[in-house]
């Protein structure tokens, strides 16, 4: 079994689920679980968004989910939906990366999300610099503002001015600071 976080699922037709998450071993992958949507599914119940089960895949010319268990309990952290949607959004298909998975791995476990976490996963994406002191000016407005979020879509820092504008989704922006 391989640690895997699970970040999105997608019905695929009456009975197959295709769940995207984050593994250990491969990175971000999509695996179909057949047969899943029926009430006798045992995969189902243990992955659910934002839970961290051990999954047992098999590669083909796609992944094919044969079996789940989840260990433990779920994180109820209100922006644990954010986190794991900047992860997806954020990660590559079949790119495993150590320091992503520990770092999400034991935020997940222990129900800690603040802005340093998004700011700690934009660094190891190479995006952002370690220390808050010296992230990038805001792209906005140009100003000598700093920034306080991270604008996903467009990949890129905003001041909290231009962070609270009418035309940007909430849902896109991760706080920072």
């Amino acid at each position: 079994y391989t640690p895997a976080l699970v970040l999105r699922r997608e019905y695929k037709n009456e009975r197959d689920v295709l769940f995207v998450m984050y593994t250990k071993e491969f990175g971000k992958i999509g695996a179909v679980a057949k047969s899943a949507r029926k009430i006798t599914s045992k995969v189902a119940g243990h992955l659910l968004l934002g839970r961290i089960a051990g999954v047992r895949v098999m590669e083909r010319s796609s992944f094919q989910l044969l079996d789940a268990l989840s260990n433990g309990g779920q994180c109820k952290h209100p922006e644990l939906i954010r986190l794991i949607r900047f992860l997806d959004d954020m990660t590559p298909y079949g790119q495993p990366d150590p320091h992503i998975w520990h770092l999400t791995a034991e935020i997940v476990r222990q129900c800690r999300i603040t802005p340093l976490v998004y700011r700690e996963l934009l660094n190891i994406l190479g995006f952002a610099p370690p220390r808050p002191s010296a992230l990038p000016a805001c792209v906005r407005c140009k100003k000598n503002e700093p920034s306080t979020a991270f604008y996903v879509p467009d990949l890129v820092f905003l001041c909290s001015n231009c962070s609270t504008d009418d035309k940007i989704d909430e849902n896109d922006l991760v706080q920072v600071v």
